[in-house]
């Protein structure tokens, strides 16, 4: 389908490719960039009807379809995990389970589809939480790390076991960490920096303290070398801070804090450094949450007896040029519901609350510089097309979500938030737009520092919609 048809179709954005797949065509259940070529890579059924053989597709800059790789039967008993690509290595991760184990397997192509490996075990664990290995990049791409966190017995340490890829390099093994399993809980999956270095972040309970502390871990693999440094801020418990890798070895730390023992209630934000030489906790700040903010969701009494935010969570930390960060997050909760049907029968059903997104802006201080809140209210039985999609252009930021508004009706609204704190009022995205339509948050996905991803489904057609947008 050609470009013109489709810019029809996105209001006030310009789309540098388009890919649009038909009823005859399998809809792609991951899709990856490849920074070497500008092209993508995907992975669906082979067929639509099917759901036994998965299947390899690469596309080049201008989403035009290069070749098709069959990958693995399902019936064999594998699970797919992961794609990622880093520079022209094409990786697809499975699981399958082999007596009380987990076994990690590896597909390898390159660009031109030819395979180097082919379901080649890369490693195996046993454990009674059968945790999900996690995959994650470097903040510059250039290396991947898939992971997965292990419950050990409490005699033994805990280890997390990883399998690195790099431009030149790849290899597995497994991080030892200083604390026992009754001890630590790794919060955020291991991620590889710019140098190849594992980092992760995790909770460990002392002795004597009913709330545990944050850790910030560095391994050196070729040392076999574990760095660690608490993230403690006297007379406020940090609610699932997060971290962002720096060139050097070094990290910023944001998160919110509570002043209660109760960390479910928001009333500040930490913005914090941890520096690569020495892996110490340097300018910390600690900044309350502005009335204004405190406003939007709690009542005047509430806010004069030290109530916090109830269910905010940290989504996204973004550095910015200037050493700053912007902060994103938003209001999740779920609610049980318990009811009786017609012949009788009780059923409990959750549904799934995504609320307002709060921007926080700080400069390279931690000193708060502007917040913004864009209201919304979302909830569902299930969560394919809730909370939001986020992409960062070079002056803006974009966010994407499902919504209902009079006059318009279920539409794909897009806000755009710019560098001074400055959004536009939320906007219809897609024209034509139905409620039986389906727009896939989870693949919106950043491209480039100038390019974005989206996806969306039409029902009418059947079409299955990838569109690449340049960002401002």
């Amino acid at each position: 389908m050609g470009g013109l048809w489709l810019s029809l179709l996105l209001w006030g954005q310009t789309i540098t490719a388009e890919l649009a797949l038909d009823k005859r065509q399998p809809r792609p259940l991951r899709a990856e960039y490849v920074q070497a070529d500008g092209g993508l890579v995907t992975v669906s059924y082979k067929t639509p009807t099917s759901i036994r053989t998965f299947a390899l597709h690469k596309y080049d800059a201008d989403f035009q379809h290069e070749w098709t790789q069959d990958l693995f039967d399902q019936s064999t008993g594998e699970e797919l995990l992961h794609l990622a690509v880093v520079d022209t290595q094409i990786w697809v991760f499975t699981q399958r389970t082999e007596g009380n184990a987990q076994v990690v397997l590896a597909y390898v192509a390159d660009l031109e589809g030819r395979f180097y490996r082919r379901g080649k075990e890369l490693f195996s664990f046993s454990s009674s939480k059968n945790p999900r290995p996690e995959l994650t990049y470097a903040p510059n791409r250039k290396y991947a790390c898939i992971s997965v966190a292990l419950r050990l017995p409490a005699d033994s340490l805990d280890r997390i076991r990883y399998w690195l890829i790099g431009p030149d390099t790849t290899y597995g093994g497994d991080w030892h960490l200083p604390f026992r399993e009754k001890e630590l809980e790794i919060r955020r999956p291991i991620q590889p920096s710019h140098e190849g270095q594992l980092f992760a972040l995790g909770t460990v309970r002392e002795p004597n303290s009913p709330y545990p502390r944050y850790y910030l871990f560095k391994y050196v693999p070729e040392a076999e070398l574990t760095l660690s440094v608490p993230l403690e801020i006297e007379g406020v418990y940090l609610i699932e801070p997060m971290f962002r890798i720096e060139k050097g070895g070094g990290a910023r730390i944001a998160g919110f804090y509570s002043l209660r023992k109760d960390a479910s209630q928001v009333q500040g934000l930490v913005f914090a450094r941890v520096e690569g030489s020495g892996f110490f906790l340097s300018n910390i700040q600690q900044i309350p949450l502005p009335q204004e903010v405190l406003q939007r969701f709690l009542s005047e009494r509430q806010i004069a007896r030290g109530r916090g935010i109830p269910d905010l969570y940290l989504d996204h930390l973004i550095p910015k040029a200037d050493g700053g960060a912007l902060l994103i997050g938003e209001q999740f909760y779920i609610t049980t519901t318990t009811f009786r049907d017609f012949y009788g029968f009780w059923y409990t059903q959750d549904t799934y609350h995504y609320d307002d997104i709060v921007v926080f802006s700080v400069d390279s201080l931690g000193r708060l510089q502007w917040f913004h809140i864009i209201p919304k209210a979302q909830t569902g039985t299930a969560d394919t097309e809730l909370s939001y999609g986020l992409l960062v252009g070079p002056k803006a930021l974009y966010f994407l979500y499902r919504g209902y508004a009079r006059g318009v009706g279920s539409q794909v609204f897009v806000v755009q938030l710019n560098e001074k704190g400055e959004a536009t009022p939320p906007r219809a995205f897609i024209q034509g737009f139905r409620s039986s339509d389906v727009f896939y948050r989870k693949l919106t996905r950043q491209l480039s520092n100038t390019e974005g991803l989206i996806a969306y489904l039409q029902s009418r057609t059947g079409r299955f919609i990838l569109a690449r947008l340049a960002l401002e």
